[in-house]
Protein backbone atom coordinates (compact mmCIF):
# COMPACT_ATOMS: atom_id res chain seq x y z
CA UNK A 1 0.00 0.00 0.00
CA UNK A 2 0.96 3.48 -0.99
CA UNK A 3 2.82 5.44 1.67
CA UNK A 4 1.40 9.11 2.07
CA UNK A 5 4.82 9.79 3.92
CA UNK A 6 7.12 8.37 1.53
CA UNK A 7 5.43 10.47 -0.90
CA UNK A 8 6.14 13.85 1.02
CA UNK A 9 9.48 12.59 1.09
CA UNK A 10 9.83 11.72 -1.95
CA UNK A 11 8.48 15.33 -3.30
CA UNK A 12 10.79 16.72 -1.01
CA UNK A 13 13.79 14.64 -2.33
CA UNK A 14 12.81 15.40 -5.86
CA UNK A 15 13.08 19.29 -5.32
CA UNK A 16 16.23 18.90 -3.30
CA UNK A 17 18.16 16.71 -6.30
CA UNK A 18 16.87 19.38 -9.24
CA UNK A 19 18.55 21.95 -7.32
CA UNK A 20 21.89 20.18 -7.07
CA UNK A 21 21.73 18.76 -10.86
CA UNK A 22 21.42 22.47 -11.41
CA UNK A 23 24.06 23.34 -9.84
CA UNK A 24 26.42 20.97 -11.20
CA UNK A 25 25.48 21.50 -14.65
CA UNK A 26 26.42 25.63 -14.11
CA UNK A 27 29.27 24.92 -12.64
CA UNK A 28 32.45 26.22 -14.47
CA UNK A 29 30.27 28.36 -16.98
CA UNK A 30 28.79 32.13 -16.97
CA UNK A 31 24.67 31.01 -16.91
CA UNK A 32 23.34 32.67 -13.87
CA UNK A 33 19.96 31.70 -12.85
CA UNK A 34 17.37 34.80 -13.54
CA UNK A 35 15.34 34.52 -10.58
CA UNK A 36 12.54 37.24 -11.41
CA UNK A 37 9.18 37.23 -10.50
CA UNK A 38 6.36 36.36 -13.44
CA UNK A 39 5.41 39.01 -15.81
CA UNK A 40 1.61 39.54 -16.08
CA UNK A 41 1.42 38.02 -19.57
CA UNK A 42 3.09 34.69 -18.80
CA UNK A 43 1.67 31.69 -19.70
CA UNK A 44 2.93 28.30 -18.74
CA UNK A 45 1.77 25.37 -19.55
CA UNK A 46 3.14 21.23 -17.71
CA UNK A 47 2.46 17.87 -17.03
CA UNK A 48 2.05 16.57 -13.85
CA UNK A 49 2.54 12.54 -12.24
CA UNK A 50 0.70 11.69 -8.88
CA UNK A 51 -0.20 9.18 -6.66
CA UNK A 52 -4.04 9.70 -5.75
CA UNK A 53 -5.94 7.98 -2.36
CA UNK A 54 -9.12 7.77 -3.16
CA UNK A 55 -12.10 6.75 -1.53
CA UNK A 56 -13.71 3.54 -1.61
CA UNK A 57 -11.04 1.64 -3.24
CA UNK A 58 -8.45 -0.12 -1.04
CA UNK A 59 -5.36 0.65 -3.17
CA UNK A 60 -3.49 3.89 -4.67
CA UNK A 61 -4.08 4.64 -8.31
CA UNK A 62 -1.67 6.25 -10.81
CA UNK A 63 -2.69 9.51 -12.26
CA UNK A 64 -1.37 11.58 -15.12
CA UNK A 65 -2.37 14.99 -16.52
CA UNK A 66 -1.88 17.99 -18.31
CA UNK A 67 -2.88 22.11 -17.18
CA UNK A 68 -1.87 25.38 -18.22
CA UNK A 69 -1.54 28.60 -15.93
CA UNK A 70 -2.19 32.12 -17.23
CA UNK A 71 -0.34 34.80 -14.57
CA UNK A 72 -2.87 37.91 -14.51
CA UNK A 73 -0.15 38.88 -11.74
CA UNK A 74 3.16 38.63 -10.05
CA UNK A 75 1.32 36.14 -7.51
CA UNK A 76 -1.89 35.03 -8.92
CA UNK A 77 -2.22 33.04 -11.57
CA UNK A 78 -5.43 31.40 -13.26
CA UNK A 79 -5.38 27.78 -14.43
CA UNK A 80 -6.76 24.66 -16.10
CA UNK A 81 -6.40 20.71 -15.72
CA UNK A 82 -6.98 17.72 -17.13
CA UNK A 83 -6.46 14.85 -15.01
CA UNK A 84 -6.90 10.71 -15.83
CA UNK A 85 -6.57 7.69 -13.66
CA UNK A 86 -7.98 4.38 -13.70
CA UNK A 87 -8.12 1.54 -11.38
CA UNK A 88 -9.80 -1.97 -11.44
CA UNK A 89 -9.56 -4.48 -8.27
CA UNK A 90 -11.87 -8.42 -7.70
CA UNK A 91 -12.35 -10.00 -4.76
CA UNK A 92 -13.86 -13.86 -5.73
CA UNK A 93 -15.15 -13.66 -9.11
CA UNK A 94 -16.12 -10.15 -9.29
CA UNK A 95 -14.62 -7.31 -10.90
CA UNK A 96 -14.84 -3.55 -10.30
CA UNK A 97 -13.37 -0.62 -12.89
CA UNK A 98 -13.18 2.67 -12.09
CA UNK A 99 -12.44 5.85 -13.82
CA UNK A 100 -12.21 9.15 -13.59
CA UNK A 101 -11.67 12.10 -15.85
CA UNK A 102 -11.34 15.69 -14.39
CA UNK A 103 -11.46 18.67 -15.95
CA UNK A 104 -10.83 21.68 -13.28
CA UNK A 105 -10.12 25.46 -12.87
CA UNK A 106 -8.50 26.88 -10.22
CA UNK A 107 -6.67 30.21 -8.85
CA UNK A 108 -3.55 29.87 -7.44
CA UNK A 109 -1.64 32.21 -5.01
CA UNK A 110 2.13 32.06 -4.59
CA UNK A 111 3.76 33.56 -2.12
CA UNK A 112 7.38 35.34 -1.61
CA UNK A 113 10.74 33.29 -1.90
CA UNK A 114 11.60 31.41 0.86
CA UNK A 115 14.81 30.64 -0.45
CA UNK A 116 16.61 31.33 -3.78
CA UNK A 117 13.80 30.05 -6.48
CA UNK A 118 11.79 28.03 -4.10
CA UNK A 119 8.05 29.40 -4.11
CA UNK A 120 5.51 28.17 -1.85
CA UNK A 121 1.49 28.23 -3.15
CA UNK A 122 -2.18 27.74 -2.45
CA UNK A 123 -4.50 27.10 -4.82
CA UNK A 124 -8.34 26.45 -4.90
CA UNK A 125 -11.06 25.72 -8.04
CA UNK A 126 -13.75 23.66 -8.91
CA UNK A 127 -13.71 20.71 -11.32
CA UNK A 128 -16.40 18.27 -13.36
CA UNK A 129 -15.80 14.74 -13.30
CA UNK A 130 -16.10 12.30 -15.36
CA UNK A 131 -16.76 8.75 -13.22
CA UNK A 132 -17.01 5.32 -15.16
CA UNK A 133 -18.21 2.58 -12.88
CA UNK A 134 -18.12 -0.84 -14.23
CA UNK A 135 -19.49 -4.04 -11.59
CA UNK A 136 -18.59 -7.45 -13.46
CA UNK A 137 -20.23 -10.48 -12.23
CA UNK A 138 -22.22 -8.84 -9.94
CA UNK A 139 -24.73 -10.84 -7.85
CA UNK A 140 -27.97 -9.43 -7.73
CA UNK A 141 -29.27 -11.44 -5.08
CA UNK A 142 -26.70 -10.68 -2.94
CA UNK A 143 -27.79 -9.25 0.44
CA UNK A 144 -26.53 -5.33 -0.18
CA UNK A 145 -25.42 -4.90 4.11
CA UNK A 146 -23.16 -7.64 3.54
CA UNK A 147 -22.02 -7.53 -0.02
CA UNK A 148 -19.15 -5.32 -0.78
CA UNK A 149 -19.64 -4.86 -4.53
CA UNK A 150 -23.60 -4.63 -4.33
CA UNK A 151 -22.65 -1.52 -1.64
CA UNK A 152 -19.75 0.03 -4.46
CA UNK A 153 -22.38 -0.39 -7.41
CA UNK A 154 -25.31 1.38 -5.56
CA UNK A 155 -23.77 4.53 -4.09
CA UNK A 156 -21.89 4.93 -7.57
CA UNK A 157 -24.06 3.71 -10.81
CA UNK A 158 -24.99 7.66 -11.12
CA UNK A 159 -21.59 8.81 -11.32
CA UNK A 160 -21.24 9.83 -14.88
CA UNK A 161 -20.42 13.25 -14.26
CA UNK A 162 -20.37 15.28 -10.56
CA UNK A 163 -19.10 18.43 -9.71
CA UNK A 164 -15.70 18.45 -7.36
CA UNK A 165 -14.16 21.50 -5.03
CA UNK A 166 -10.22 21.47 -5.09
CA UNK A 167 -7.70 22.62 -2.60
CA UNK A 168 -4.11 22.31 -2.44
CA UNK A 169 -0.40 23.65 -1.64
CA UNK A 170 2.85 22.92 -2.66
CA UNK A 171 6.22 24.36 -3.57
CA UNK A 172 7.55 25.89 -7.19
CA UNK A 173 11.20 25.74 -7.88
CA UNK A 174 12.48 27.69 -10.69
CA UNK A 175 14.76 25.37 -12.76
CA UNK A 176 15.82 28.09 -15.47
CA UNK A 177 14.28 30.90 -16.20
CA UNK A 178 11.52 29.67 -18.35
CA UNK A 179 10.76 25.78 -16.55
CA UNK A 180 9.70 25.13 -12.70
CA UNK A 181 9.35 22.02 -11.24
CA UNK A 182 6.34 21.57 -8.42
CA UNK A 183 5.75 19.41 -6.14
CA UNK A 184 1.73 19.61 -4.73
CA UNK A 185 -0.30 18.23 -2.38
CA UNK A 186 -4.26 18.84 -3.79
CA UNK A 187 -7.71 17.76 -2.16
CA UNK A 188 -10.52 16.89 -4.38
CA UNK A 189 -13.93 16.61 -3.04
CA UNK A 190 -16.85 15.36 -4.64
CA UNK A 191 -19.56 17.58 -3.89
CA UNK A 192 -22.71 14.89 -4.15
CA UNK A 193 -21.87 12.66 -0.76
CA UNK A 194 -23.72 9.78 -1.90
CA UNK A 195 -20.49 9.15 -4.30
CA UNK A 196 -17.77 8.68 -2.11
CA UNK A 197 -14.86 9.33 -4.25
CA UNK A 198 -13.49 12.07 -2.39
CA UNK A 199 -9.61 11.80 -3.68
CA UNK A 200 -5.83 13.07 -2.73
CA UNK A 201 -3.15 13.61 -5.22
CA UNK A 202 0.54 13.58 -4.46
CA UNK A 203 1.86 15.12 -7.82
CA UNK A 204 5.35 15.80 -9.31
CA UNK A 205 5.06 17.90 -12.59
CA UNK A 206 6.94 19.97 -14.65
CA UNK A 207 6.15 23.48 -16.02
CA UNK A 208 7.63 25.71 -19.38
CA UNK A 209 6.65 29.25 -18.98
CA UNK A 210 5.39 30.89 -22.67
Amino acid sequence: MFNKSLMGMTCACFLGLSAQALAQTTTGTDYKRIDVMRDATNWAFGVNLAAADVNTIDNNVFSFGVFGNYFTAPNFSLGLTLDYWNDSFSETDRRVEVEDLALGANGRFLFSEFTTGLRPFALAGLAVHRFQVDVANRDPNADPLLDKFNEYDRNTEDVEGELGADFGAGVMYRVQTAMDMLAEVRYRRILDRTVDLDQVNYSVALSYVL
